[in-house]
Formats: structure tokens, C-alpha cells, sequence
């Protein structure tokens, strides 16, 4: 969280800001080339590719969404307007669908 720290008191981008819904919600929507299991690699793969212009932003984006719509337990995926194209909402309403 220092690079949030850094961002918010002295408005100095250093990195992006990955908390468990970045993390979380970075793997489900396929924004990293491969799976990651630890934040700091999820932030080291968005880095890679997100402009820096987004970095400061990103953070409280997806913290938000993570509490309200993509929660980890019981996504609320037919809700989310972003169903059409996650890949984790595809499989999950596809397997309820099922059911």
C-alpha cells in the first residue's frame, strides 16, 4: 500500500496499488497474461501494460467494484455489466445455467 501512500499524500505515482480486489478482480477479468497468487506479481503484470496515466486511478475502481459486484464469494455476476466479457462470469453463469 506505500504506492498508494505515495500517490495520495504526495501525489507521486510509483506503482500501482494492489489490494485483494485489485488482485482479485485483475485475474478474473483476464488482465494478467497468466494467473498470478501474490498481489505484488498482479501489480508488477498490470504495470507491464496499463498506461501510467491509469495507475493512480485503477486502485479505487476496482475497490469499490470488488465490494459491491465482484465480491469473492458469490460474484454478483449476472448483475455486473461487465458479464459479457469476463471470463470468470462466463464460466460462472454458464455452471449455474447448468445446475
Amino acid at each position: 500500500m506505500a504506492h498508494l501512500v505515495m500517490d495520495l499524500a504526495w501525489g507521486n505515482v510509483t506503482g500501482i496499488a494492489v489490494d485483494t480486489h485489485v488482485h482479485r478482480i485483475s485475474n478474473r477479468l483476464g488482465w494478467v497474461k497468466k494467473a498470478t497468487k501474490k498481489p505484488e506479481d498482479t501489480r508488477k503484470a498490470l504495470e507491464e501494460w496499463l498506461p501510467r496515466s491509469e495507475w493512480s486511478d485503477i486502485n479505487w475502481l476496482l475497490v469499490g467494484f470488488g465490494q459491491q459486484t465482484c465480491l469473492p464469494v458469490k460474484p454478483r455476476c449476472c448483475d455486473c455489466l461487465n458479464r459479457k466479457i469476463c471470463p470468470a462470469a462466463k464460466k460462472l453463469i454458464s455452471v449455474k445455467q447448468d445446475a
